[in-house]
């Protein structure tokens, strides 16, 4: 027994995903939240209509060339901000924690934390999950917890 309280459910890791997209997901669905707005898709369909003779308006780089510049500008865009909200992810799910356990203290990542297992969690240090707080080394008992990641 690992410290569980609840040795026989199968539990959901601690883990942090805050990325919206994976590596198949990615073009897909930024391509999605950008045509779904009416004045980019009015456009898309604009410029494609550029490719049918009878439609044909004027040179058919001035109507694709806007467009292209703007999702590839998006696309960049969405990719570096997913990139480092993945770094951001990585970083907090590998922070380390002190796990009492029976035999002694074991250090245990912030993503391999389960219920059941009691934390010391150091002055300053985030919290890595729920947690009931059984003691504390200030000797009137107080405890002071910044909430700015709950409160936005």
């Amino acid at each position: 027994m690992d410290g569980n309280i609840y040795p026989g459910n199968i539990q959901e890791p601690n883990l942090i995903i805050n990325s919206k997209y994976t590596k198949l997901s990615f073009l897909p669905l930024v391509l999605y939240n950008q045509f779904k707005y009416f004045f980019n898709l009015f456009y898309l369909l604009i410029a494609l209509s550029q490719f049918i003779n009878m439609l044909k308006v004027g040179f058919l780089f001035t109507y694709v060339a806007p467009l292209a510049f703007v999702l590839g500008f998006t696309l960049v865009k969405e990719a570096v901000d997913d990139y480092y909200r993945k770094k951001r992810d990585e970083e907090t799910n590998s922070q380390t924690y002190t796990h009492i356990t029976r035999t002694g203290p074991v250090e245990i990542m912030s993503k391999d934390i389960k219920v059941g297992h009691i934390i010391e969690v150091k002055s300053n240090q985030r919290i890595p999950a729920d947690m009931v707080i059984l003691s504390t080394s200030e000797e009137d008992g107080t405890v002071f917890i910044r909430t700015d990641q709950l409160d936005g």
